[in-house]
């Protein structure tokens, strides 16, 4: 039984070994975008993860729709 299990270990470390040697690194994207604090739950998210806003003329940034609505409803509230 030993011997199985040393062989299926020897197989995955093998496995992995020719992955990573076959698989190149790719280039790392640049990641130098604006970031934005969501106003109702605090989260920060990248411009392009946002969901935008523009409210009482004034443009807000959101991590989901869910925030914006809820935004909106604090908003009706005053």
């Amino acid at each position: 039984m030993r011997f199985l299990i040393y062989i299926l270990i020897g197989y995955l470390i093998y496995r992995w070994l020719r992955n990573k040697a076959a698989a190149p690194e790719l280039p790392k994207e640049s990641t130098a975008t604006e970031t934005y604090q969501d106003p109702v739950c605090g989260v920060y998210i990248s411009e392009a993860e946002a969901v935008v806003g523009n409210l009482e003329g004034k443009r807000y940034h959101f991590c989901s729709m869910g925030c914006l609505h809820e935004f909106e409803r604090s908003l009706q509230r005053r």
